[in-house]
């Protein structure tokens, strides 16, 4: 009898929508969904308690935030050790800072010997600093030179100490990474000697805020593409004469450290967490991909006419960290945009 039934019941009319969906590549897909007869087996299962199976959703777009959980798991990358003395004196209160040397440096090509220097900051004053002699062909420099910075005794603690490694060659200064001391984590009432690790430039505090943009490249057109995306938490000079932050992001298109080209997104009026989504297209032959570099910055657009600039990320085949990263998952996904977060990093001045 219930076979019967259940025959009779799986003739009764069933009721079918078909849905067109556009994903972000232009593709459309097709959703066919149903209504089951009263009383049929799929409509006593469609009653009953079994949990409802819902479709994923494509982490393709470029608006994911997939990315920011991947960027909390990744450990810091280091690019060596600099060993670093230091000492205050009471009677002139001058902080004694000690350059002694570095270890294991990792230059932008893997492998390679680099010359070094190295620039002390006192921080948060940026623009006062004191640089070492450049020590050629050596991942291993020694520098053993000596520094004084003034500073009262009862502000020492709120203090740090920003040592900045930059490799050079004929052409180009590069910064490698960073190494921050907290004043108030040494003690500093006897003569200090210790190592420091020196993280990527690109993987630092983001202290100025983070910046997303996507990349993919077209190989039969020889087409790079960033779309800016968005930024978040931006931080800009608040002793600036503009009370207003009005962030924009400018693209340079680097060719072996030479700027090669230059585009800018509009200018988003008093945001901090400012959304973009402008793309930006260049044609670069696939056999120059490997001397390409790009640079993108976030500047504040003042009513001085003044555009001061904020942080920059680098993204290229010589970088490192998440920079490199970025830019190897472009060229292994060719047609397709990947996106990530890049925290700012202070403009240097070479």
């Amino acid at each position: 009898m219930k076979t019967q039934d259940i025959r009779q019941n799986a003739t009764a009319p069933c009721v079918c929508w078909l849905t067109y969906s556009e994903t972000h590549s232009g593709v459309l897909k097709t959703i066919v969904s149903f209504s089951p007869p009263k009383g049929s087996p799929l409509d006593v299962l469609e009653k009953s308690n079994t949990p409802t199976l819902k479709r994923a959703i494509s982490c393709d777009s470029i608006m994911s935030n997939s990315s920011v959980a991947a960027e909390a798991l990744e450990s810091p990358h280091h690019c060596g050790e600099i060993e670093l003395g230091l000492e205050y004196d009471t009677e002139t209160e001058d902080l004694i800072v000690i350059i002694n040397r570095a270890r294991d440096l990792v230059g932008p090509i893997p492998n390679s010997i680099v010359d070094s220097y190295i620039k002390v900051f006192l921080l948060p004053d940026r623009s006062t600093n004191m640089q070492t002699r450049i020590q050629r062909k050596s991942n291993n420099p020694v520098f053993k030179e000596r520094f004084l910075f003034g500073v009262d005794e009862a502000d020492i603690s709120h203090r740090s100490l920003l040592c900045t490694v930059f490799t050079c060659d004929k052409y180009t200064n590069s910064m490698l990474g960073e190494s921050e001391i907290k004043l108030s984590d040494v003690d500093l009432s006897q003569p200090y000697m210790g190592w420091f690790p020196i993280v990527d430039s690109n993987q630092g505090p983001a202290e100025l805020g983070d910046v997303m943009f996507s990349l993919s490249y077209l190989p039969t057109a020889e087409r790079l593409t960033v779309v800016i995306v968005k930024g978040r938490n931006l931080r800009w000079d608040k002793s600036a004469s503009s009370t207003e932050f009005n962030p924009f992001v400018k693209v340079y298109l680097l060719q072996n450290g030479n700027k090669f080209a230059k585009k800018k997104t509009s200018v988003k009026k008093n945001e901090r967490d400012p959304n973009f989504n402008e793309a930006m297209i260049f044609s670069v032959p696939s056999n120059a991909l490997q001397n390409m570099q790009l640079r993108i910055s976030v500047a504040d657009a003042q009513s001085s006419g003044k555009s001061p600039p904020v942080g920059h990320v680098f993204v290229g085949p010589y970088c490192k960290g998440k920079s490199l990263s970025h830019w190897n998952q472009m060229m292994s996904s060719l047609r397709k945009p990947v996106a990530m977060w890049h925290p700012l990093r202070k403009t240097a001045d070479f």
